[in-house]
């Protein structure tokens, strides 16, 4: 006879990962926390709704004011609260030394990952559950789309799920000062997508948000599109950190790629805004990018087996497909050929100001990895460095553009032979159109010798492995 208690128990058909994190996570201070406070702001948000319908005269805008501050209340826990909470899900297992137990049920770094994940979402899943009769309560108050008020607690719930897989890709770094940074770029972008959705939501206003001729479908569309992929893209990162180096996650995370770019033409195709949707594809790449150039370099003989296996084709796939720097350079070679073929075909490559836009995102990508490279190829601390010369590029651009201000001098040339500074400065629309082919020639001059270094820098690892493949027994590169 089977007892009470282990019919109310979690079936042996779900990960123990998943049943793990999810007795843990429920159980949790900050959950509770997070429940009781979302139920009591609910409930004064319903009371001040109330308060604002009976005043009659002059309710209009109070009315707006309240549904800005109703979306606040959701969006709180739903796009920070919850999310932030994946900065310590791979962390804890790392720090505590438990992650080679987990390890011992034969679960795959993906599936961990995964269930990490999966036990976040379903916190959060609890949290929409306990707003959706606030959200209903809103209907008999009138002046409200029940529909679309549904329409947009999805949008956060998705919105959520790729915070939540960012934070768990970032979750397996042990270094306090990238832990930090990695704290205050989450706080920038909660704080920059929560009004971005809030302004959607509130104002009714995909179609205007998204570049002036996304259509709803579209939106929804590109989000079924790029949204699942980016999550798959984050669990990945987060697997590929904790994994044995016996396993590849390279093939996965560069495909997720080259998807990222047929996505965004996919949707060009299909009429959406062109400009829009690469927009999205190549943000997404950009994280690409950076993890896979960030890969240190290991030898590994099982993983180059399966490459070898497959003669000259499978050796030149293993170029381009296997884990590290190194063969992430040579796969620059391949996104840059498939995106700007695309980019061209759409229409994208036609105005100077795009061709300058799409030049320096790439050398914003890859020169401050060259100079790494360059300066100390066999580095561990490889992110740590890329951000501090990203931050410090940054600053130069800012304080040269108020200089410039200030002094009435065409100043920001000087910032031109700089791909990450000749980014944001067209990012922000500070390049001026007599300025345009100058910055064209400097840039894109740098940015290919950029490429043309790193690719340099992989001759003498690549002769290392080669010499390892040859010998009977594997060693590091």
């Amino acid at each position: 006879m089977t007892s009470t208690s282990t019919r109310a128990d979690f079936g042996d058909w779900l990960s123990p990962m998943l049943v793990k994190e999810l007795r843990q996570g429920i159980r949790s201070k900050v959950f509770m926390a997070a429940f009781f406070l979302t139920q009591v702001l609910m409930i004064l948000s319903v009371v001040f709704n109330l308060t604002a319908v009976n005043e009659g005269d002059g309710a209009g805008k109070m009315v707006d004011f309240l549904n800005g501050l109703f979306w606040f209340l959701i969006g709180v826990p739903l796009l920070f609260l919850m999310p932030i909470r994946g900065f310590g899900s791979l962390y804890g297992e790392i720090k505590a030394g438990t992650l080679e137990l987990v390890f011992l049920t034969r679960l795959s770094a993906l599936r961990i990952a995964a269930g990490k994940w999966t036990a976040l979402m379903v916190q959060t899943l609890l949290l929409v559950a306990a707003v959706l009769p606030y959200v209903l309560l809103r209907y008999f108050l009138g002046s409200v789309d029940v529909v679309q008020d549904l329409q947009s607690v999805l949008i956060l719930l998705l919105a959520s799920g790729m915070l939540t897989a960012a934070t768990i890709a970032l979750s397996p770094y042990e270094s306090k000062i990238l832990r930090a940074l990695f704290s205050v770029g989450m706080i920038f972008g909660f704080i920059f997508l929560l009004f971005g959705l809030i302004g959607v939501i509130a104002g009714n206003a995909i179609r205007g948000s998204m570049g002036g001729s996304f259509a709803p479908w579209t939106f929804y569309f590109g989000a079924i599109l790029f949204a699942p992929a980016f999550i798959f893209l984050g669990l990945e990162v987060a697997a590929s950190h904790i994994a044995p180096p016996a396993e590849n996650h390279a093939i996965r995370k560069r495909l997720l790629g080259i998807y990222l770019l047929l996505a965004a033409a996919l949707l060009a195709l299909l009429g959406a805004n062109a400009a829009a949707a690469y927009r999205v594809a190549l943000v997404l790449l950009g994280v690409v990018v950076i993890d896979t150039l960030a890969e240190p370099q290991r030898f590994v003989r099982s993983v180059y087996m399966p490459f070898l296996k497959q003669g000259p084709a499978g050796k030149t796939l293993a170029l381009f497909f296997t884990p590290g720097w190194v063969s992430a350079s040579w796969f620059l070679i391949i996104l840059t050929a498939v995106g700007g073929g695309l980019l061209g075909l759409h229409g994208q490559l036609d105005d100077r100001e795009d061709v300058l836009r799409i030049v320096s995102l790439l050398g914003w990508l890859i020169f401050p990895a060259a100079l790494i490279r360059l300066a100390a190829p066999e580095t561990k601390y490889f992110l740590g460095l890329y951000i501090a010369l990203q931050f410090l590029f940054a600053a130069v651009t800012f304080l040269v553009n108020i200089m410039a201000g200030i002094s009435q001098e065409p100043m920001t040339m000087w910032l031109c032979p700089l791909p990450p500074c000749t980014f944001l400065l067209t990012f922000f629309g500070q390049v001026k159109d007599m300025q345009m082919n100058d910055f064209l020639w400097v840039t894109g001059l740098v940015t290919a010798a950029s490429l043309g270094l790193l690719l340099a820098r992989t001759i003498t690892p690549l002769r290392d492995i080669r010499a390892s493949l040859l010998q009977n027994s594997p060693k590091d590169a």
